[in-house]
């Protein structure tokens, strides 16, 4: 599955998302990047922590903590979505992922990328 990236897909079209058939839990959604406001929340969680000494400032080698760069959006088996970009090199964590799609959400208006193996065309929307 990892070399394969999945059928092609262009902006307009009507997706719902498949479960491929042996896709552990944690492949199967998609990731956005982070909104400043996320990010801000999360530091303050964090510093809250630290002051209480639920946490530390720092992880074991010493290095300080930083906020996660993406959030994580699940993905609901057999609801529909729009195609926005059909290729996309998409950004996650320091990385960048091929085969992506970036989909808009018909219920939440959320955007986010999805991996191509994980969406199939809707029928009639070819």
């Amino acid at each position: 599955m990892a070399n394969d990236p999945g059928p092609n897909f262009y902006k307009g079209q009507l997706v719902k998302a498949v479960r491929p058939a042996g896709l552990r839990d944690w492949d199967f959604g998609g990731w956005r990047r982070a909104s400043s406001e996320e990010t801000h929340a999360w530091y303050e969680r964090f510093h809250d922590d630290c002051r209480t000494g639920k946490d530390v400032w720092h992880d074991s080698a010493g290095e300080p903590k930083l906020a996660p760069s993406d959030s994580y959006v699940d993905l609901v088996e057999g609801r529909v979505y729009q195609v926005l970009r059909g290729r996309v090199r998409a950004p996650y964590g320091y990385h960048s992922v091929k085969g992506a799609v970036e989909l808009l959400c018909t219920h939440t208006g959320e955007r986010f990328y999805v991996r191509r193996y994980c969406i199939t065309h809707l029928e009639g929307s070819k």
